[in-house]
């Protein structure tokens, strides 16, 4: 598979099959993915793989959390706002993705049940934490980016599929208590990782890029 196909290839899955992945396969993407770069090869990355019932009690009582109505405070503060471009692209993607599913704007009920799903790693069976040290340099979020990205494509060449996700992270002292992360670690964001329900139609949405035009600028001699 060459490096472009695997590039157009990965989408967030949002549907994943029970089945686990075996630990050796996690072993090779993990593995493969720490030769991603970093600023000066710090490789700043901390990683927890949490798969079985220690990631199903963090997803139950995560899940009850939002249930219960407590307000998520993660460690690293989620974006609020974006510009009006960004805004127009964010609510476009959301609109077409629950169009996917068939949902509608009123259907309340519908889009909780979908926002469980996403507070539950839509039954991803393995879940990814990154972690820094607390006393990270700002750019070690970029070296996140590129190894978060390194996985993704990885995964895809073994048949898997990956979703980033802050919403798995939204209630860090549950996740710290069941997947044994350092005080001194603080939880940037999680990956969930298995199998793609194929033919779900969340997984056959694809979101929309834009154009070149959209965002290089040609600067020549």
């Amino acid at each position: 598979m060459e490096v472009k196909e695997v590039v157009t290839k990965r989408k967030s899955i949002r549907a994943f099959e029970p089945k686990p992945v075996h630990k050796d396969v996690l072993e090779a993407v993990m593995e493969q993915a720490l030769w991603a770069p970093s600023w000066g090869n710090t490789q700043p990355w901390g990683f927890n793989i949490v798969s079985g019932r220690p990631l199903e009690l963090i997803k139950e009582d995560s899940c009850k959390l939002r249930q219960q109505g407590v307000e998520s405070h993660p460690e690293l503060p989620t974006p609020q706002k974006w510009n009006e471009v960004q805004t127009a692209r964010y609510q476009n993607f959301a609109k077409s993705m629950f169009d996917s599913l068939g949902i509608g704007r009123e259907e309340k009920e519908k889009r909780n049940y979908f926002y469980q799903q996403l507070a539950l790693g839509f039954g991803a069976p393995h879940m990814i934490y990154l972690h820094l040290h607390k006393e990270f340099n700002n750019y070690s979020l970029l070296d996140c980016g590129l190894i978060l990205q390194t996985i993704a494509l990885l995964a895809v060449e073994q048949g898997l599929g990956t979703c980033i996700m802050a919403g798995a992270i939204l209630y860090p002292e549950v996740v710290r208590k069941y997947a044994q992360i350092p005080l001194e670690r603080i939880l940037v964001m999680g990956m969930a990782i298995g199998y793609p329900i194929k033919d779900h139609s969340v997984n056959l949405f694809r979101s929309q890029r834009g154009k070149p035009a959209e965002f290089i600028q040609w600067v020549d001699g």
